[in-house]
């Protein structure tokens, strides 16, 4: 990828960062717990966040305006968008298996709800809902103009660094989901 794509343009574009940051939670959230999807990217936004400046509340500026809703969207776009991602599979949230048990018990008849079943129902739908929640965040809280301002304080290199830790768990999160699996096959 070229390196103004990677980092979202240049100057840095915030909705494509929202996106971004928006949609590797989502897919986090598809393939494990909603909860703990949050919990892992919520450090990596975060750290991101911590690079703008601090908002004075006595004396609002416009730029401090543009952080503070920049701050709001990815807080709250990390939270809905683990939520919606994990409505795609059924090991994305308790509540899906639950439903499944329920199924079993009240129309023991009919077909079971697979992994699959569920996926190919769940994932189109759930990527409408996301796609939705990127575009409500952008309009309510990305202005035009904010690129210039919080471009000034989100630099390449610590952007780079963010993805790399961002690298390091997707690492260990498959190195242990691949080590369960292959636990509970074995047994």
């Amino acid at each position: 990828l070229p390196n103004d794509l990677l980092f979202c343009g240049n100057p840095l574009n915030p909705p494509l960062l929202l996106l971004g940051i928006c949609g590797t939670t989502f897919f986090v959230s598809v393939w494990m717990h909603n909860v703990a999807a949050t919990v892992m990217m919520m450090p990596v936004a975060t750290g991101i966040l911590q690079r703008l400046p601090s908002v004075n509340r006595s004396q609002p500026e416009y730029s401090d305006q543009l952080v503070t809703n920049f701050c709001k969207a990815v807080i709250l776009g990390v939270i809905y968008s683990a939520s919606i991602g994990g409505m795609s599979t059924l090991t994305g949230t308790g509540v899906n298996l639950i439903l499944v048990g329920l199924w079993k018990s009240y129309f023991p008849q009919e077909k079971p709800i697979s992994f699959s079943t569920w996926f190919f129902f769940g994932f189109p739908l759930a990527l409408v809902i996301f796609f939705a929640l990127w575009a409500t965040l952008c309009l309510l809280y990305c202005r035009k103009g904010s690129s210039r301002s919080l471009s000034a304080y989100l630099d390449k290199s610590h952007l780079k660094r963010e993805l790399d830790l961002l690298a390091e768990y997707y690492t260990r999160t498959t190195l242990a989901f691949s080590k369960s699996l292959l636990k509970a096959r074995a047994t």
